[in-house]
């Protein structure tokens, strides 16, 4: 074996542990920067979805709350047993415009809407 042919060998060895060196320095520093970004934006992500979730959960939770309050108003424009209207106590059937029977809760369809703005203003 030559001379020359060892120090090519040399020369191939120590530039493939160089290449390979730098690959693990590049991946290295691609694997830290990954870490450094993903731990504050994954934190941030978690919070993100967390608080929407709980806006969600208080928005289903006060849909539910307006409609059992908009039930329990509407309920008492019935007709009552003895077949009186229940919201204002009527014995007389209640008519619309054109003299068309109607419900008391369709009849009082306005008062009740504003119970329930009154209602939702002062919560």
């Amino acid at each position: 074996m030559s001379s020359r042919s060892s120090t090519s060998l040399g020369a191939k060895f120590v530039g493939a542990v160089l290449v390979l060196g730098l690959v693990l320095l590049i991946l290295k520093w691609a694997l830290i920067t990954a870490a450094i970004l993903i731990v504050p934006f994954g934190v941030w992500w978690a919070w993100d979805q967390t608080r929407d979730q709980r806006a969600t959960r208080r928005a289903e939770a006060q849909q539910m709350t307006d409609r059992r309050r908009r039930d329990e108003i509407e309920s008492r424009a019935s007709v009552d047993a003895a077949g009186g209207c229940g919201w204002c106590g009527s014995r007389i059937a209640h008519r619309d415009d054109r003299g068309t029977l109607v419900f008391p809760v369709d009849f009082h369809r306005a008062e009740i809407e504003e119970q329930l703005r009154s209602a939702s203003a002062s919560r």
